[in-house]
């Protein structure tokens, strides 16, 4: 058994490697973790709602009001999320009330076309797109846009269907991918956290259920 382990660390520390050396001298490689995770439909303009998923409100917001503004939806539709320590200990806002605040007063979307359920209280992007289907259905709107950040794009798509029974279209239209994400110790870790996300959810909404 130990020696089964043993050749296990040793295959995976050479891959390790060996991935190291190739996006070290073939730097066009460098990009492919990232563009393994991102989806774009590129969706056209007139869809009923843009729908924007909490998480990084910097990068998810802006991008979906630029969207608005362009005329891509009329609408801006989303949820609230679950209230953290910091946000019990009135030390950090809700991350919706931020989104909120952020399209309002230094976006310049009107209030009149925002969609704001603000008593939800999601915890997963499964929950918040049961939440949001919800929205989406007492709105009686068919046709919408998925805005996320660009690392979440091809999860978020797949969970937000497996849970979209109304069959309302959905394309994604996520924000951009950076040119060297790789360089940013966030964007890095934000990539290949995804890849431990993607197997954990497969085996708990494939598999489980």
């Amino acid at each position: 058994m130990r020696n089964l382990w043993s050749d296990f660390c040793t295959i995976l520390v050479s891959a390790a490697l060996l991935l190291a050396l190739v996006f070290a001298f073939i730097p066009a490689s460098r990009n492919v973790p990232a563009h393994i995770l991102w989806r774009n439909d590129q969706p056209p303009k007139g869809a009923d709602a843009i729908v924007i998923l909490m998480g990084d409100t910097v990068d998810r917001t802006p991008h979906a009001a630029e969207l608005y503004k362009r005329g891509y939806a009329k609408k801006i539709v989303f949820v609230e999320s679950e209230a953290s320590k910091l946000v019990e200990l009135g030390l950090k806002p809700l991350d919706g009330k931020v989104t909120y605040d952020y399209l309002t007063k230094f976006l310049n979307v009107p209030a009149a076309d925002i969609i704001f359920n603000d008593t939800s209280r999601v915890a997963s992007t499964l929950d918040e797109s049961k939440a949001i289907l919800r929205e989406l259905e007492k709105n009686k709107f068919k046709n919408i846009i998925l805005v996320t950040s660009w690392y979440h794009s091809s999860r978020a798509l797949w969970t937000f269907q497996k849970a979209n029974s109304a069959k309302i279209r959905v394309r994604i239209f996520p924000s951009p991918i950076p040119k060297k994400w790789y360089r940013r110790e966030q964007e890095f870790l934000n990539v290949y956290n995804e890849y431990l996300k993607w197997p954990y959810n497969y085996v708990r909404f494939e598999l489980l259920n």
